[in-house]
């Protein structure tokens, strides 16, 4: 029996690339809408929002389909930063979705101050689902319309996103209690 080799197939084959996706998943031990409005209101996001030791601002906008949220970012270290989020999907109290760029102090995109080599929009799929009593919580963060490059950074990045997601949610925790 005869193949025939199709190299225009073989060559989008080869090309075709998988963009990883960050995945983190953490259960709270509180009410569904009381964890989705810490995530929906920018005030209760500034009092647990970043890794441990951080602290962020929100200077503008909303949380809304359509909208855009700025917000100032101070790392532990002193480091400081600007985000700029623009929300696709607000479903309460089950779903956020948003992409998330880093910003200069005017909400203008810029590339990431930390890498020369990032991504410069990630989509945030945030799922929130009732568990015994509690909530849990499910974080997806992908890369949107990045080169190759920008995806291998970010794929080597993912024990660090880790870290300061699991900072974030620490704190997320104590804020509930409190």
């Amino acid at each position: 029996m005869l193949f025939l080799r199709n190299s225009t197939m073989e060559r989008q084959m080869s090309d075709a690339r998988t963009t990883p996706v960050f995945t983190i998943q953490r259960r709270f031990n509180a009410p569904i809408e009381r964890v989705f409005d810490a995530w929906a209101d920018p005030k209760q996001m500034e009092q647990w929002s970043g890794p441990t030791g951080s602290q962020v601002t929100v200077l503008s906008g909303g949380i809304a389909p359509g909208e855009t949220l700025h917000s100032h970012y101070r790392a532990a270290d002193g480091a400081e930063m600007h985000n700029l989020v623009r929300y696709h999907e607000v479903m309460r109290p089950h779903r956020l979705v948003y992409d998330q760029s880093f910003a200069d102090a005017d909400a203008n995109i810029v590339k990431a101050p930390f890498f020369d080599v990032w991504p410069h929009v990630m989509r945030t799929d945030v799922d929130f689902a009732e568990d015994e009593g509690g909530t849990r919580v499910t974080l997806r963060w992908t890369p949107i319309g990045a080169t190759a490059e920008e995806e291998a950074k970010f794929a080597s990045m993912m024990a660090s996103m880790t870290g300061g997601w699991t900072g974030s949610f620490d704190r997320l925790v104590d804020f509930l209690a409190a």
